[in-house]
């Protein structure tokens, strides 16, 4: 019996405890409870009826749906699989939506073959259920298959012409294809029939910056302080007044990151500019980040960014970092580049200058190959190690690994050929990155923080990026005005690395010759 299995049955009253009342009762009362958002009492009711009936599928299906309203997707998933199981094989819209149920649970955890395998049942017995489209193209989109994302998204709108949801997702297809002006119209469409889902606005501002129209997409970036999924970053600052790029001498001004590590790099060349408008700048980052901006023009107070460190913090008004470069009104041409804007502590660089093993005629090349595992974009920005072997043809070169996390494992089995050296376990954090990365000639690196922290430092930086459109990386350009020193190279079709590496293996080659 699994763990969730056991769980589930420990929540059962056993036949002793059931009252006279039979399994439709209390799957009536269950759906009762429901409908009045009373989600611990109708799940109660629902395993009630269950242990009256084990084999009552309604009372699995509506108990799954709670499981899944209260976090247990686990266990949810375990109710429509066995739901399914019971009905009977002839194809009926009851069934359809279990595999549509159970599809888009599989969608959330993720596990995406199975998620697209669940939801393409649905549609089999219910070819008319326009929801069940709209999740089969975010899937597929997951899945790196946008072409085929957008063609299933099409077909939700033929069905349903008003379905905003399905324009949404057509618009995250669309865009991923680098289609920005597509994106927008199907964006547009999405807000015009919906026009309080904040989700809509906050992914129209990606395609619009994907564009190259910043002043505009910025602006409507500020929608993304509305998403239910990245409250988080924001409700700590709430109870003071937010800055909106006045002076402020004489005051405390507390900017703080969010999001990831790379956007907290990225965004940091905007705090000289936040100080010449007035007192004392306050940033709240990450532990990580803290050492790496201990000397940082523009800032005069660290924070670490944790919810003690900023109750205990005195500001008078507060501001979330990427909604500075809405404020300073920027532009591709006046995107605050002056290169380098991090410094690394130069004892720092020495330290690790004398840890450096290669011979001195060598070139030194950096390398991260893996995004965060924890979602599907860190996913798509990773190639693995081995897709870098070409680099290991080309002689007279030192390669060390920049690679942290569970990937940085990869590092102990290099391509063959490869000289790889793996200094990582005296890593503690971006300082410790940047000083490393001051000792090298050259940084390749996937979609990472770390090139962004090697954009920042000057110096010479390789992006490979995946085909997705990311919009902070614009559209078909090999250079970006965020880091005069670095290139980005890009792949053709959704999951080609090999060709990516390719072109690099021949740049690199070119490189050292030079």
């Amino acid at each position: 019996m699994s763990e969730n299995q056991a769980g589930m049955q420990q929540q059962l009253p056993v036949q002793a405890d059931l009252d006279q009342a039979d399994a439709q009762t209390h799957y009536k009362l269950g759906c009762t409870l429901q409908e009045q958002g009373r989600l611990t009492d109708a799940l109660t009711s629902f395993c009630y009826a269950l242990a009256l009936n084990p084999d009552y599928s309604q009372a699995l299906c509506n108990l799954g749906v709670i499981l899944h309203k209260l976090g247990r997707s686990g266990e949810a998933i375990q109710c429509f699989q066995k739901a399914l199981a019971l009905e009977p094989d002839s194809a009926n819209s009851a069934k359809a939506i279990l595999w549509y149920n159970l599809g888009s649970i599989l969608l959330e955890v993720p596990r995406l073959p199975e998620a697209v395998a669940a939801l393409r049942q649905a549609i089999t017995l219910q070819p008319d259920l326009a929801e069940a489209y709209t999740h089969l193209g975010n899937g597929l989109l997951m899945l790196q298959r946008p072409s085929e994302a957008v063609a299933v998204l099409q077909q939700a709108i033929a069905l349903k012409p008003d379905f905003a949801g399905a324009y949404n997702n057509l618009g995250n297809a669309l865009q991923a294809q680098g289609k920005a002006a597509d994106a927008i119209a199907a964006y547009n469409r999405a807000s015009a029939l919906n026009p309080a889902d904040p989700d809509v606005y906050n992914n129209r501002a990606q395609a619009i910056l994907l564009s190259g129209n910043l002043a505009r997409g910025f602006a409507e970036y500020e929608w993304r302080t509305k998403l239910n999924w990245l409250r988080h970053f924001y409700e700590w600052f709430e109870d003071k007044p937010r800055w909106q790029g006045e002076n402020f001498a004489g005051k405390r001004l507390l900017v703080y990151d969010e999001q990831g590590c790379g956007d907290a790099i990225q965004f940091s060349r905007y705090l000289p500019l936040v100080k010449a408008r007035g007192g004392i700048v306050q940033f709240s980052t990450k532990q990580p980040l803290l050492r790496l901006f201990a000397k940082f023009i523009g800032i005069d107070e660290l924070v670490e960014h944790n919810e003690a460190a900023i109750v205990r913090t005195e500001s008078d008004l507060t501001v979330p970092l990427m909604s500075l470069p809405h404020i300073f009104g920027t532009t591709l041409p006046t995107i605050p580049a002056n290169i380098p804007y991090l410094a690394a502590d130069q004892n720092c660089v020495a330290a690790w200058s004398a840890k450096m093993n290669s011979p001195a005629a060598n070139l030194r090349v950096g390398l991260v190959w893996a995004g965060n595992p924890a979602n599907i974009s860190g996913q798509i920005r990773t190639c693995g190690l081995q897709a870098m072997s070409p680099l290991a043809c080309i002689p007279g070169v030192t390669f060390y690994s920049l690679q942290k996390g569970e990937a940085g494992q990869e590092a102990h089995t290099p391509p063959s050929g490869m000289r790889l050296i793996d200094l990582t376990d005296a890593i503690d954090d971006f300082a410790d990155s940047a000083a490393l990365i001051m000792n090298l000639d050259l940084v390749i690196s996937v979609d990472t923080a770390v090139a962004h922290l090697a954009g920042a430092l000057g110096k010479p930086v390789w992006t490979l990026l995946p085909a997705a459109g990311e919009w902070r990386w614009l559209l078909d350009r090999s250079d970006t005005p965020w880091y005069p020193t670095m290139r980005l190279f890009r792949q053709r079709a959704p999951g080609d690395w090999g060709g990516v590496m390719t072109t690099v293996t021949q740049e690199l080659r070119k490189w050292k010759e030079m």
